[in-house]
């Protein structure tokens, strides 16, 4: 399925038109909200608003009222405006904000949040969401010509997202080692170095070491290469690929390095993987 993209106001992409009311998760829009240029509240109170919307604050402060409940939001803090409630935002008329929101839907969107975010947390203050806004925006960029491809991955991204904002309330957890680790899932087919990470994030690599480490008990470098040892168990199970098209496809750096670390890793060479464990065609 093709998508057409639509220009509206404050950066926003439109994708309703595709919306199939028994999809289990649908992207709806993909926006951006710029307050700076002297606007300081949204044009409407939704009422029983019918989606969920997932907002970041970039820059800027305001206030974010659910059900007469009001929250004062400041630039870093993730807020949800959840489906069947009535939203109101105002941006602060002195420090206008920035925002970055998705307008989700679907059983499945819902069922995550009921699960893992308490119903008195619509706002997590100080959860640094660009990795999720952001990915987002590149899985669009990425399957803008494939619907179907680009609500599937955001589908995963989506569960990583809420499942790591659970763990960062209730465990304390340090978010720059869940910001890592989801730069790892979605990258471990890539050529992908700890100081790569390190850049985009803008920490030292140190630090993202020393807080990967105290919140998983390894070190991204060994997560990363599990990740690469999985997907290529995923490989020989299901594909016809040669074992030096595997370590090719996964940027090992070679065939040798590659079937020596899946054996540390397995116990046994890919060869002998395959054998074991592809179903055998009859």
């Amino acid at each position: 399925m093709k998508v057409k993209k639509i220009n509206l106001p404050d950066e926003s992409i439109q994708l309703l038109n595709y919306y199939n009311p028994s999809m289990p998760f649908f992207i709806g829009m993909i926006g951006r909200s710029d307050y700076t240029d002297g606007k300081t509240m949204l044009p409407e109170r939704r009422v029983n608003f019918q989606a969920l919307v997932v907002a970041f604050l970039r820059r800027g402060k305001g206030i974010v009222v659910i059900d007469d409940k009001e929250y004062k939001v400041k630039e870093g803090d993730l807020f949800f405006m959840p489906k069947g409630h009535t939203h109101y935002c105002k941006a602060d008329a002195d420090t206008p904000w920035i925002s970055d929101f998705i307008v989700v839907d679907g059983e499945l969107a819902h069922k995550m949040l009921e699960l893992y975010i308490p119903k008195d947390r619509w706002v997590i203050e100080n959860f640094n969401a660009e990795y999720f806004m952001s990915g987002i925006r590149e899985l669009y960029d990425t399957y803008a010509e494939n619907m179907e491809e680009f609500i599937k991955y955001a589908t995963l991204l989506y569960c990583s997202f809420i499942v790591d904002v659970n763990a960062s309330l209730s465990r304390g957890a340090d978010k720059v080692a869940y910001r890592v680790k989801y730069i790892i899932d979605y990258n471990s087919h890539k050529n992908l170095t700890v100081k790569d990470i390190a850049d985009k994030l803008h920490y030292s690599v140190n630090y993202v070491i020393r807080s990967f480490k105290k919140e998983f008990d390894k070190t991204p470098a060994q997560y990363y290469l599990e990740r690469k040892i999985e997907l290529a168990q995923m490989y020989l199970r299901t594909s016809e690929d040669t074992v030096s098209e595997i370590s090719e496809k996964l940027n090992f750096i070679d065939q040798h390095y590659f079937s020596n670390a899946f054996k540390r890793s397995t116990g046994m060479t890919p060869s002998l993987y395959r054998e074991k464990f592809k179903p055998k065609t009859t």
